[in-house]
């Protein structure tokens, strides 16, 4: 590739090297230009409806509500009457099981509910692999995992690798299905997903990178429409609006920005 900049998100650093290296599978510039160009296309399209995803809405009250519970003084009763099936010794692998039960949807697209729901699991597992130890965090142990710390501090954190893992997903998901329909020879399309295999760590990273532009802006957001009570729907529909918009004009700024 050399100084061939192809097209998606081309001024980072980390997404140069992963076009690099995917194009090492055949040394063809046109078809990674193409397959990185609509895949970039096909994201930013896949994000502009889904603020009005029941799953992506019933992922991110899922989060909310968890934070919210922290604050309360009885914090198993406040996650019942919210739906959340746990016991007195409320934990970790409890609250992440309560996302199979509680992120479901009965119109929307089955594909986009398992990326939602795997995605919040994700956020809350994570979360707890990087605080466990830290007795400031929502977790304090596996038997009790959140203490009376919820704020939007908390909230935005868990909304970011919510959104760097979904962001993840469809990148890895539009890469491959995009790839598929571009290489034409079939030996050529399996080397090619080996090689996209081999550097996911990158994407992961990239799409981490990304997603820090809402951070902000999801912890004022929590404050105002979350603090004390699990956020309505109308209102998550309105911090994904801006949540995603933020996500599609990053990707927007840094198509423009391609040589």
């Amino acid at each position: 590739m050399g100084h061939v900049r192809i097209g998606f998100l081309p001024h980072t650093r980390q997404w140069n090297a992963i076009v690099d290296q995917l194009s090492s599978y055949d040394n063809d510039e046109d078809t990674v230009a193409i397959i990185a160009d609509r895949t970039l296309d096909a994201v930013r399209k896949e994000f502009e409806g889904l603020q009005y995803d029941e799953s992506i809405i019933k992922a991110i009250e899922y989060l909310a509500t968890i934070v919210v519970s922290s604050r309360q003084e009885d914090q198993v009763a406040f996650l019942q009457q919210n739906g959340f099936q746990v016991r007195d010794n409320l934990s970790l692998f409890s609250l992440t099981a309560c996302a199979q039960q509680l992120i479901k949807t009965q119109e929307g697209s089955l594909e986009t509910n398992k990326l939602a729901r795997d995605s919040a699991v994700h956020a809350v597992m994570q979360y707890y692999e990087q605080h466990q130890d830290n007795q400031l965090s929502l977790f304090q142990n596996d038997s009790n995992p959140f203490t009376s710390r919820g704020s939007g501090k908390e909230f935005c954190e868990l909304a970011r690798y919510f959104f760097a893992s979904f962001t993840d997903k469809q990148i890895r998901y539009y890469i491959d299905r995009t790839a598929s329909s571009v290489i034409g020879d079939y030996g050529k399309y399996i080397h090619f997903s080996d090689t996209l295999t081999e550097h996911s760590m990158a994407i992961t990273e990239h799409a981490f990178e990304i997603s820090k532009i809402m951070q902000s802006f999801a912890a004022g957001w929590f404050n105002k429409h979350a603090l004390d009570t699990a956020p309505s729907d109308a209102s998550v529909t309105d911090f994904l609006k801006i949540s995603f918009g933020k996500v599609r004009e990053e990707l927007r700024l840094e198509a423009m920005n391609r040589e």
